[in-house]
């Protein structure tokens, strides 16, 4: 990606998935730093520490998957779903959907959201987060939903030295059956 860049083939060196120690390991190991880190980030899982390294280091943020489990899409995953009280308090109070606020909550904390949609109305309602900002305090009531529960884990890498996740015990067959059957984007 160096040499890309050198060649001027592009203006920036973007990462995804890395973790702090990776992200360190990269830092001190590279002539030309990235530019975004690009991960998952909801209030399910907030990744502060990372965030928080990446701010002071000048590496720009992108969260993926910023409704996580919210929308009920995954229905073993944690709370808070899009009923939860605080969630339509806000909505109610800022005059937004739910999505709207979760969507505000990274810009909030300086993070470039990307939801993903097809729906032209929704696409819409995406971008209408310009007009209003919450409070640091309410920041903060949606980041005390952190459990670090992931929605995507790249199983296939599972088995690489530097697999950026953490690890559960597994046996070979369940990585396999996890491969075999994991929905990757």
């Amino acid at each position: 990606m160096e040499e890309a860049k050198m060649m001027n083939l592009t203006r920036s060196i973007g990462v995804s998935n890395f973790n702090i120690t990776q992200m360190q390991r990269l830092w001190e190991n590279s002539m030309i730093k990235p530019a975004v880190l690009q991960i998952e980030v909801n209030p399910t899982i907030t990744q502060n520490e990372l965030v928080n390294w990446c701010h002071e280091h000048g590496v720009v943020v992108m969260g993926y998957s910023p409704f996580g489990a919210v929308l009920g899409r995954k229905k073993d995953g944690p709370q808070p779903r899009a009923d939860h009280p605080l969630l339509q308090g806000l909505a109610h109070k800022y005059g937004k959907t739910v999505p709207q606020i979760l969507l505000r909550y990274l810009l909030d904390r300086n993070i470039v959201a990307i939801p993903r949609s097809t729906n032209k109305q929704r696409i819409k309602q995406n971008i209408d987060i310009l007009d209003f900002s919450l409070k640091p305090d309410e920041v903060q009531e949606l980041s005390n939903f952190n459990v670090n529960y992931r929605l995507r884990t790249p199983v296939k890498w599972y088995d690489h030295p530097y697999f950026p996740f953490e690890k559960k015990n597994l046996t070979k067959a369940e990585i396999k059956y996890l491969i075999e059957h994991s929905k990757e984007d």
